[in-house]
């Protein structure tokens, strides 16, 4: 087993640095009515073989988003200490309450794992994920990959994401990886919404990172599916931790969100009718769409509007809407 902070609950009951290929869990303790002892299983796979860097792949950080559990899966079965330069750890549903409950947050604390970094040794289970990651996996590797998509409530233009380091250098090391990937857009945030993040976790222990948003509506299509099984494969043959991968069909597309006049929310509760497609270019101050109002229906609907120009990369599923919720969010050419 690896050894894990004396603070931390948390275990992991293989050797993630053993050479081979070794498939277990962390243990995360969680004591309930059915079962006064029991811990939750969250499935760990780590693949080293000879020299090389050493690389976490994470998927399922929100449970309902899907493309990354299953790419990971298909490399947890598939990936050999043989193909392998360095060491790759990976961790398909992170977040496997979530995940197991096909939802974005846990059903057992409500945690949003990708809100609570560093985490806490002692609180919540999420929590508890929340810190493992951050104390024991991302000190041991260089170089992370957390898949997302839209999940339950959004849809998205498959793209790779990242913040941008402060260091040039690390600038350029972090472009040249999101190039390899291969999206068909790469977005860089100038201003992040959160900064208790696993990209924001990973960036502070100095890490190589990426992250995306592949596809979402709970659930995954052929074309999704295919960015994200490549995509990881074209990482690690960038990395030098495999010596070969499918190559992009095309160059990825640089763009950026530059802040909060890029989203689009809602302001009152109602039936969103959107005026805008997926991939739309739209101008600034032009309709976004109107929400109609269910319960009143002799009342004008509320108009909505864009408050800057640009491509719309990700749009709101669900029609149905209240104050606060996101209804799309654009970005511009970088």
């Amino acid at each position: 087993m690896t050894p894990t902070p004396l603070s931390s609950p948390v275990s992991v009951d293989i050797d993630l640095n053993a050479r081979g290929k070794q498939i277990g869990h962390i243990r995360v303790p969680h004591s309930t009515h059915e079962s006064a002892y029991g811990w939750i299983a969250i499935p760990i796979a780590a693949v080293k073989g000879d020299a090389g860097p050493d690389v976490l792949l994470t998927a399922g950080n929100h449970g309902d988003e899907y493309e990354g559990q299953i790419a990971l899966l298909k490399l947890m079965r598939s990936l050999t200490p043989e193909q392998v330069h360095g060491r790759v750890i990976i961790v398909p549903r992170l977040n496997l309450p979530a995940a197991a409950a096909g939802r974005r947050t846990s059903p057992l604390d409500d945690g949003n794992l990708n809100r609570l970094f560093p985490g806490d040794p002692q609180g919540s289970v999420t929590s508890q994920i929340a810190h493992f990651v951050d104390s024991v996996l991302l000190p041991m590797t260089q170089v992370s990959l957390d898949i997302h998509s839209g999940g339950s409530s959004l849809e998205y233009l498959p793209c790779a994401f990242a913040r941008l380091p402060a260091d040039r250098a690390e600038q350029g090391r972090q472009q040249a990886a999101l190039q390899a990937f291969g999206a068909p857009i790469t977005i860089m945030v100038d201003r992040p919404q959160s900064n208790r993040t696993l990209s924001a976790a990973a960036l502070a222990h100095g890490h190589l990172h990426l992250s995306t948003e592949i596809g979402g509506g709970a659930s995954t299509r052929p074309h999704t599916q295919a960015i994200a099984d490549q995509g990881v494969l074209r990482l690690l043959a960038h990395l030098g931790v495999i010596d070969t991968a499918p190559p992009p069909t095309s160059p990825t597309r640089l763009m950026r969100v530059t802040g909060p006049s890029h989203f689009v929310y809602a302001t009152v509760r109602g039936l969103f009718e959107p005026a805008f497609t997926l991939g739309d270019v739209v101008e600034k101050n032009s309709l976004a769409g109107r929400i109609h109002f269910p319960e009143e229906p002799g009342r004008a609907p509320h108009d909505v509007h864009f408050s800057e120009g640009g491509v719309v990369v990700c749009r709101r599923v669900p029609s149905g809407v209240v104050p606060g919720d996101c209804l799309a969010h654009l970005a511009i050419d970088l």
